[in-house]
């Protein structure tokens, strides 16, 4: 039986939320059902949000280039059909390119369209009679529609950015902050700040995303990490419609934006790493396998620490059987992660000459697309004295921003302390995933070993830590730190923690028998 190929196609990004594809679809499975003698074909080729009328949906990876290349390489065959809902479906080019590098190569290899609209089929056959006027006629009239359209949506383009230059406030697709007359729509814009506030602390897009949605905020009901990462990239967030700056109110400061994009171009070239959901999973790991300690609870409530692959697996995931409890993690962790959480803010402020760089950076991307632009400009109207003379002044504009670049990259200067985030204010357990994502961006962990030595790596932290067990009777936990004991107040000791607190000289690690000599009395 031959095959019936079905191809679908819209050009906005704004249609996907629309009837367009859902139309399309309905009218091929209308066709289908009144045509039984062809099978579906297991291949379907479609084009969302790709133009006809500049050829995207049949360049290289276009779904209609996939298309014709199946028909080159014989996979739709002499006998197949393909269903469109109309003829403008399969492009909107001129009808010259149209009939020779679109229509042309599937009805010469013996291959149908049907177009559903007006049930027509076009064959090679059929375009020698009256047939053929009828589709030159609808190929001229969809090429001429999009042809007005566009320009028209040039002349209004052009206006709104004029207007956007004259400091007017110009109606556009906003973001989600912004109304359509450019206003901020303060409910939201505070939560937009937070996400940016959350990814620079390194918490990932799709935590923040739970976040967002757990606002409460119905606009936010729907976000996602796609839907975070957009927001990031987008320059109105700091005011600017395209390169036009000061069109929009700024939502964010111009530091804060920047460090979210050195953010995302180093997240581009490292591992990502999963969001903890408890506040110390990920900074305790293991000091024999190097994998996690995970939380074991006690009454529904996080109680202690173990192993992750050693819980999973027992032996054969590793062996290292020891639980700590977590009031003795807090306590170390409290007593060592200052000094990092201050390296960690102090690793989010920009220096003076990594501000600059960052927008030397950006201004070079958008005189390169400048260049790109008038490139193409060049091609379609030809070396225009006006057009020579723009690109010239951009390709200036380019150089001078790269030697500055290159200069600057080759430059130290000291930290911008300006507005840099007070670390008491932001490192407390109000937001323990802030704190976690910061902690673990300047690579800070408790490495814990068989005979309960902790090993605490953060700027300063040279001493070990050893937890010698748990007394049910004095309902304290105790550890060893700089050669003297410290006990920690629990309740409720669970038997299997319940060790002789007293560790005999001779049992201690050598560098904890060492540092406990150093700071023993002097006879």
């Amino acid at each position: 039986m031959n095959q019936a190929i079905s191809y679908t196609r819209f050009s906005s990004h704004r249609q996907s939320g629309g009837s367009s594809l859902e139309r399309q679809n309905e009218m091929i499975a209308e066709w289908l059902e009144r045509h039984p003698q062809y099978v579906v074909a297991d291949i379907r080729y479609e084009d969302l949000a790709k133009s006809g009328y500049h050829g995207e949906h049949a360049a290289k990876g276009g779904g209609f280039g996939k298309l014709l290349d199946a028909v080159k390489a014989g996979g739709i065959k002499t006998g197949d059909v393909i269903l469109v809902e109309a003829i403008d479906r399969t492009g909107r080019l001129p009808a010259l390119q149209m009939l020779t590098e679109i229509i042309g190569p599937i009805l010469r290899a013996g291959i149908a369209i049907w177009t559903l609209d007006d049930g027509a089929e076009y064959t090679a056959e059929s375009l020698d009679g009256g047939l053929a006027y009828l589709l030159v006629s609808r190929i001229q009239a969809a090429h001429g529609y999009s042809k007005t359209l566009a320009r028209r949506v040039t002349a209004s383009y052009d206006k709104r950015r004029e207007q956007a230059r004259e400091g007017k406030r110009v109606k556009r697709w906003t973001p989600v902050w912004l109304t359509t007359e450019g206003e901020v729509i303060p409910h939201i814009a505070v939560h937009v700040k937070t996400a940016f506030e959350l990814y620079i602390a390194g918490v990932g897009k799709a935590t923040i995303a739970v976040r967002m949605r757990e606002t409460g905020v119905r606009e936010l009901a729907k976000c996602s990490g796609p839907t975070v990462e957009g927001w990031l990239r987008n320059r109105a967030a700091i005011g600017y419609w395209n390169d036009i700056p000061n069109v929009y109110p700024p939502i964010v400061e111009p530091d804060l934006f920047l460090r979210a994009q050195q953010r995302g171009k180093e997240a581009r070239t490292t591992r990502p790493v999963k969001t903890a959901k408890n506040f110390l999973v990920g900074l305790v790991v293991c000091g024999h396998c190097g994998g996690n300690f995970i939380i074991q609870n006690k009454d529904g409530r996080p109680h202690s620490m173990r192993c992750r692959k050693r819980q999973a697996l027992k032996e054969a995931g590793c062996t290292n059987s020891k639980i700590i409890p977590k009031p003795v993690l807090d306590h170390i962790r409290v007593k060592t992660s200052l000094a990092a959480i201050e390296a960690a803010f102090q690793r989010q402020q920009l220096t003076v000459n990594q501000k600059r760089i960052l927008e030397l950076e950006s201004e070079i991307e958008g005189a390169t697309r400048k260049i790109a632009d008038l490139a193409i400009a060049i091609q379609a109207v030809g070396a225009i004295p006006e057009i020579i003379s723009q690109l010239e002044a951009r390709k200036t504009e380019r150089d001078a921003l790269q030697a500055e670049l290159l200069v600057l990259e080759r430059t130290e200067s000291p930290v911008d302390t300006l507005g840099a985030v007070s670390v008491e204010h932001d490192m407390l357990e109000a937001d323990p995933v802030k704190l976690n994502a910061l902690l673990r961006g300047v690579d800070y962990r408790i490495t814990v070993y068989l005979d309960g030595l902790m090993i605490v790596n953060a700027p300063g932290e040279i001493y070990p830590w050893l937890y010698l067990g748990a007394d049910r009777k004095t309902k304290m936990y105790q550890v060893e730190h700089m050669g003297r004991i410290i006990d920690l107040t629990t309740q409720d000791i669970p038997p299997e923690y319940a060790v002789t607190p007293t560790v005999e000289f001779d049992d201690l690690p050598p560098l904890l028998r060492m540092i406990r000599r150093q700071n023993s009395p002097q006879p």
